[in-house]
């Protein structure tokens, strides 16, 4: 019959001098579910004792080479609180039971023994002894706490008025107080005139557990943050019957987490000031530059354009020729002059608001100025024009336009030789859609980025221009509340710029 109550497997040291009785009682522990290790010589058993350290002893009262009692004292001596049951004769010898008494035997068996009372006998003591164990560990452990937080931990305990009646070392050491002058209670979490004590006691007088980050002013005159956390003990009743205070000296902690953020923010507002001068450094030469350079190419465009018109009126050699040249003149320096114009309005857009000028217009009328813009470039391009329906816009007519220049010259500069612009619109909105069959973006997300192209390799591009145009179409798009998607066009396998937005934009 194997006892199910006790789970752990103890150790029974059996001392017995008859045989068949202890062969008996072997056989009874093992059915109880324990182990057991035998002996009939009291001198032998001693020496088992110090190899197994068993949980219990069941120990006769006449034993080989030493009698019971007299085992049972050389145990005592090696482990007073070792658990014992002795099997006493038929007949108790009133001095040896005494003896026994002052031994502290726990538990008492009478020959012949019987396997029932064992079995009991041996379940109550193996429940005490695990019990002891447990204590034991428990009380192990409530002492490695003690240790952890003395170490770790300023603690103080106060009455229910907060005052101090007790304070560790580590109290002292960090107040720099002795423990006289600590209980006197110069420093005192529970009443620091520099924290808000209504909300401190309205918290502990609810049992509930305080928790704050105070300042104290030590000896040195410096500021200490102190975390503090302060638990009310209660008694039997539930009412607060005084507060265990845990404080934790946190001020190198605070003081180096705030020169580290410090460090961090001046280190951020010198690159944003490198970024301004350099950004101003750049803006200031742009300016100067495009500046510079829109005059002398007024003047090359307009003389070409100069020439161009004597030279027709005129018949020579070579007319033709002479024609293709200047034309290619006055196209390149219209170029430069859309290139440079988008430049300057870059970084105005770029740093600046934008005001816009509401008026109604036609956005199929305006799409068709924009296209005569190109007529030249076009020649060789297909358009293919979907926008039956008129569609009205309320918005800036000078700034979509803008937005249709960049958009037609992006598209005729990438397509292989086709480009179609379709608009949809509803009561309330309208959709602008231009396609192309060129490569399409192979980086959409920063195309919208100043001075980016589709190729990453700058000295390797294949597109001409520098990169402004879809820059100032979104910063236009986003002034004027129009949405502008980047996609693949399906029909064409190139690009497709997508702009939506509201036909009646807030002023």
């Amino acid at each position: 019959m194997k006892n199910s109550s006790i789970n752990s497997k103890l150790k029974i040291l059996i001392i017995e001098e008859d045989d068949r009785l202890l062969k008996r009682l072997q056989s009874w522990v093992i059915a109880i579910g324990h182990i057991p290790h035998t002996s009939n010589d009291g001198i032998v058993a001693l020496e088992l004792f110090d190899e197994l350290t068993p949980d219990i002893l069941l120990v006769s009262q006449e034993l080989k080479n030493m009698g019971g009692i007299e085992f049972i004292e050389k145990i005592k001596l090696k482990n007073p609180t070792q658990a014992i049951i002795l099997i006493m004769e038929k007949e108790v010898d009133s001095l040896i039971f005494k003896r026994s008494i002052d031994f502290q035997v726990d538990k008492y068996l009478n020959k012949p023994v019987d396997a029932t009372l064992l079995f009991r006998v041996i379940e109550e003591l193996a429940k005490e002894k695990l019990w002891y164990k447990e204590y034991e560990a428990q009380k192990r452990l409530l002492q490695d706490y003690k240790i952890a937080i003395d170490i770790s931990f300023s603690v103080s305990k106060h009455d229910k008025n907060g005052e101090i009646f007790y304070v560790n070392n580590s109290f002292c050491e960090t107040t720099n107080l002795s423990y006289d002058e600590a209980i006197k209670g110069t420093i005192n979490p529970l009443k620091n005139p520099n924290t808000d004590l209504k909300s401190l006691w309205d918290t502990l007088n609810s049992a509930n557990i305080y928790r704050a980050r105070q300042t104290f002013v030590f000896e040195d005159k410096q500021d200490h943050i102190i975390d503090v956390i302060a638990v009310p003990i209660l008694n039997e009743e539930g009412e607060v019957e005084e507060f265990l205070v845990f404080s934790n000296d946190v001020s190198n902690l605070v003081y180096s987490a705030r020169k580290i953020k410090e460090q961090e923010i001046n280190t951020k507002i010198q690159k944003l000031e490198h970024i301004k001068e350099v950004n101003r450094i750049k803006d200031s030469f742009l300016t100067v530059f495009t500046h510079e350079l829109k005059t002398p190419l007024n003047a090359i465009i307009n003389f070409s354009e100069y020439v161009s018109k004597h030279l027709a009126k005129e018949d020579f050699a070579k007319k033709e020729r002479l024609l293709e040249q200047i034309e290619s003149i006055h196209s390149s320096g219209w170029y430069m002059l859309d290139m440079i114009t988008n430049l300057i309005e870059a970084t105005k857009l770029r740093d600046s608001k934008i005001t816009l000028n509401i008026s109604t217009f036609s956005l199929n009328t305006l799409i068709e100025r924009s296209l005569s813009k190109y007529d030249k470039e076009l020649q060789n391009v297909k358009i293919i024009k979907a926008y039956p329906q008129e569609c009205t816009l309320s918005s800036d007519e000078e700034r979509f336009l803008q937005i249709l220049n960049n958009l037609i010259a992006n598209g005729i500069k990438y397509a292989k030789g086709t480009l179609a612009i379709s608009v949809r619109s509803n009561k309330e909105e309208f959709i602008l859609e231009i396609m192309d069959d060129g490569e399409g973006f192979s980086n959409a997300e920063n195309v919208f980025n100043l001075f980016e192209q589709s190729s990453k390799d700058e000295m390797t591009r294949t597109a001409t221009g520098i990169g402004v145009g879809l820059f100032i179409i979104k910063r236009l798009c986003d002034r004027m509340g129009f949405k502008i998607e980047l996609l693949k066009s399906e029909k064409l396998g190139g690009a497709k710029v997508l702009i939506r937005g509201k036909k009646d934009i807030p002023q």
